[in-house]
């Protein structure tokens, strides 16, 4: 089986939308899965969980000031 590595550049604003798209999605899995409602459910949720678990982990500043 092939597996494929994305790369994705994200401005701040998509990063926003994203994080909020990837709640919603597991929110709504739970739901489903609460329903008994399985696959392709249980699959969806954690993939979007890994998602936002790495959302945020690799950000790097383009513009402004950093005076920490």
């Amino acid at each position: 089986m092939t597996t494929y590595v994305y790369r994705l550049t994200l401005n701040d604003s998509e990063c926003i939308m994203m994080e909020a798209a990837l709640k919603l999605m597991i929110k709504h899995c739970t739901e489903k899965l609460a329903q008994g409602e399985g696959a392709p459910n249980w699959a969806h949720k954690n993939s979007a969980e890994n998602v936002l678990s790495k959302l945020y982990s690799d950000t790097n500043q383009n513009s402004g000031n950093n005076f920490g």
